[in-house]
């Protein structure tokens, strides 16, 4: 595989894990992990996969990236999933299934050992028909819940900020919710890490139109008249 540089292998899965990973890993510690634009990390991501899959030619002789090849497949379909339940667009899906069809395709040249590689195409045999169904939906109807900030409403101090949220959940109804924000975290140039919100308030669909939101101070957010305590 001389044609295609290890460098490139490489930035490919750690491309792939980034974003599962790093949900999953900030999560645990109560923050959230947000891509700056995951349009565009899907595109490049795709563009890489083939761009790897294409110049795939000879043999692949190191035994750290035959492994990591090996578990290409099933961790691209997972990479999927994050995706898609995020941002469900068609260049967002279609961008993604790409990426997890050249995983596959690699997965099955250069995986090694046989028996690590055996269990990664079943685990994706059998993940790639639910996936395939649940790209279908969004693909024909779209996010089956949209989330519009409608408000927003800083702290006294600046610290937190209140988001009034309209979440419409089309046939099923929807809920007007109220989420605090506060103003900290990480920027990287492909992500940010911020502190999970805090949802402070959960209504009827509709409520926001006539809500009255304002900050006590720091520590209270007053909605409709009532007091809400933010945790610090």
């Amino acid at each position: 595989m001389k044609k295609t540089a290890p460098a490139l292998i490489w930035l490919l899965f750690l491309l792939t894990i980034l974003y599962p990973a790093g949900v999953l890993i900030t999560a645990c510690f109560g923050y959230e992990f947000k891509l700056i634009s995951i349009s565009a990390y899907a595109i490049v991501t795709a563009v890489l996969s083939v761009g790897v899959a294409v110049h795939d030619q000879d043999a692949l002789e190191s035994k750290v990236l035959q492994v990591l090849l090996a578990i290409l497949a099933p961790l691209s379909l997972v990479n999927a999933v994050f995706y898609m339940f995020e941002y469900p667009k068609i260049w967002v899906i279609a961008g993604v299934l790409i990426s997890a069809g050249c995983g596959f395709y690699l997965t099955v040249r250069h995986g090694k050992p046989r028996v690590l590689k055996g269990i990664a195409l079943t685990l994706s045999a059998l993940m790639v028909l639910p996936i395939g169904f649940i790209s279908f939906l969004f693909l024909i109807f779209g996010s089956i819940g949209l989330n519009t900030v409608v408000q927003t409403v800083e702290s006294p101090s600046g610290k937190y900020y209140a988001q009034v949220i309209d979440s419409d959940q089309g046939a099923l109804g929807g809920d007007t919710l109220v989420d605090v924000h506060e103003k900290s975290g990480f920027n990287a140039i492909l992500f940010r890490i911020e502190k999970k919100p805090q949802r402070v308030y959960s209504g009827g669909w509709g409520e926001f139109n006539d809500m009255q939101i304002d900050w006590k101070d720091d520590g209270c957010l007053i909605i409709n008249s009532t007091e809400y305590q933010i945790q610090s």
